[in-house]
């Protein structure tokens, strides 16, 4: 369904300027002009549920964002529910721009507000893969706001003063940004422009001589190798970035962000870890790396009902716990049940000397019968048509590390 406008957009593509033009208007205003001047056509998108401007032109109003929120406007005015109204026009202007992505409209965007103006602006620009850029100026932009911009290559500028009419300072912050904003989109090379084949890769302290190992050996093939610190934001970012359509193939070596998910660690890339590349039909070499342990921070943070366990301190802020059996059948499940929907080849190695470095023989996790459980709860479950292979060395070898870019180039030969 295409969004119409309340005025004609521009031909070309252009930077999308969103926000709450009702209480805003005076700076979105200097924003617009600002835009103009720099040589960029801009197309505007109010999120102010208020009212709105005629100090520029509005290409989509409220009313239309709202409904395309799932509430009328007039609903949102009379439940006078601030948080509804923020979620309504944040998932409303993130449609609107999707339909305007879609018709290649957007080059750039960028938003402007306070606490509510931002929130909007970040859920908007949700919606947009990376290279496009993102910059959004906030009197928030000093604060951790790691939950709303998750993987998204968002900027965010600190506007000094608050967003509430023009002076001397928040003239100067709306013209730099502006003028950054046309600059990153003047500079801004896109993924499809890319000439190496792509490929992510997943690693962690406990895979690094594996990992080091795989990229080594892509890179004398050709391949270009992105790398993903599997700490939480890292996995996301993995994710995100493939369903942007970043990589050719996945090398996930390490995937112990599924055992902080299930366990309540502090590495958790959340319920979708080890779901894009199956969605993007990429072929994925998965190995079960580091699920041997689950990341807690100092000693004093672990959670009580873990306290007895196998607990080894890696570092003064970080303390791993040795998964167990009955942790092991779940993840394996789990995994076999997210690759079983992958439209491309999949191929699972499993390390049968240990899971991880400290996972090896004659180390504090080394733990084969434990170890055996996961493996067999893989077998078990996963579907016939994805290969299982079996390397009987520890994940940090240069055999497994090149039986894994093996098996991945036979994949990539075979999609």
């Amino acid at each position: 369904m295409s969004v119409k406008s309340n005025s004609q957009l521009p031909e070309v593509g252009s930077i999308v300027m969103v926000g709450c033009f009702d209480t805003k208007e005076e700076n979105f205003a200097y924003l617009y002009t600002s835009l103009i001047q720099l040589g960029s056509s801009v197309i505007t998108i109010n999120t102010g549920v208020m009212g709105s401007t005629k100090l520029f032109p509005v290409h989509f109003e409220a009313e239309k964002v709202a409904m395309r929120g799932g509430t009328p406007l007039t609903r949102l005015r009379d439940l006078n529910d601030r948080g509804r109204a923020i979620e309504v026009m944040g998932n409303g202007a993130a449609i609107v721009i999707a339909d305007l992505f879609v018709r290649k409209k957007v080059k750039a965007i960028i938003g402007m507000g306070g606490g509510g103006g931002t929130f909007i602006a970040l859920k908007a620009m949700q919606t947009l893969p990376f290279g496009i850029p993102k910059l959004c100026i906030s009197t928030l932009a000093t604060k951790d706001l790691s939950a709303h911009i998750g993987s998204k290559d968002i900027t965010l500028m600190p506007s000094i003063v608050d967003v509430a009419g023009l002076n001397s300072i928040s003239k100067v912050v709306i013209r730099q940004g502006a003028a950054a904003i046309v600059g990153m989109m003047k500079a801004s090379v896109q993924v499809n422009e890319r000439g190496d084949q792509s490929i992510a890769i997943s690693v962690f302290g406990n895979t690094t001589i594996c990992v080091d190992k795989c990229s080594e050996l892509l890179k004398d093939k050709g391949y270009e190798v992105l790398a993903f610190h599997s700490v939480g934001v890292g996995g996301q970012t993995m994710e995100g970035l493939t369903l942007d359509g970043c990589f050719d193939a996945i090398l996930d070596i390490t995937t112990t962000e599924m055992a902080d998910e299930l366990c309540g660690g502090i590495c958790s890339a959340g319920p979708d870890r080890l779901t894009a590349a199956s969605k993007m039909g990429i072929p994925q070499v998965i190995v079960p790396g580091c699920l041997d342990m689950v990341n807690f921070g100092p000693l004093n943070t672990v959670p009580a009902k873990y306290r007895d366990r196998q607990l080894f301190s890696w570092a003064p802020d970080v303390t791993l716990m040795r998964t167990n059996e009955e942790e092991n059948r779940i993840l394996g499940k789990t995994i076999a049940e997210k690759l079983n929907k992958s439209k491309a080849p999949v191929t699972v190695i499993l390390p049968l000397g240990g899971l991880s470095k400290i996972g090896g023989i004659g180390e504090v996790f080394y733990n084969p019968k434990i170890d055996r459980e996961l493996f067999r709860s893989l077998k078990k479950y996963l579907n016939g048509n994805i290969k299982i292979v079996e390397v009987d060395s520890n994940i940090n070898t240069e055999d497994f590390a090149e039986k894994a870019v093996k098996c991945l180039l036979e994949l990539i030969k075979k999609s």
